[in-house]
């Protein structure tokens, strides 16, 4: 048995891993929506798209675990003429969305027709 301070018991183990998950969950709802920012005299919010993961694991006293993620902004919410809040899309962002989905669609597509063909 170690008398190591810095070992943590399974139980406190779980407890620290769910502490960091729930973080990193926080840490992504929190940047899919930025702080309001003034743009000239209009007052805008940025959107954005946030992946996030976290895994760990370990054996007896040895463990580790780690955690990353991604943002991609796809836009702004801003308020139109009558005032209400307006999703304004950012294209480069839509760009890089939809070429893998057009992508993948065209290849659907594709196997879907030689499918038929070969009845």
């Amino acid at each position: 048995m170690s008398n190591d301070s810095s070992a943590a018991a399974p139980g406190q183990r779980r407890s620290i891993l769910s502490m960091l998950s729930e973080d990193f969950k926080s840490f992504a709802w929190r940047r899919s929506f930025g702080d309001p920012v003034q743009v000239g005299d209009q007052q805008v919010i940025p959107v954005a798209l946030v992946k996030v993961g976290f895994g760990g694991g370990g054996s007896g006293n040895d463990g580790g675990g780690g955690g990353g993620g991604a943002v991609l902004p796809v836009g702004i919410l801003a308020a139109d003429e009558s005032g209400r809040a307006t999703f304004v899309p950012n294209p480069i962002a839509v760009l890089a969305v939809m070429i893998p989905l057009v992508w993948a669609s065209g290849h659907a597509v594709a196997r879907i027709i030689s499918a038929a063909r070969n009845r």
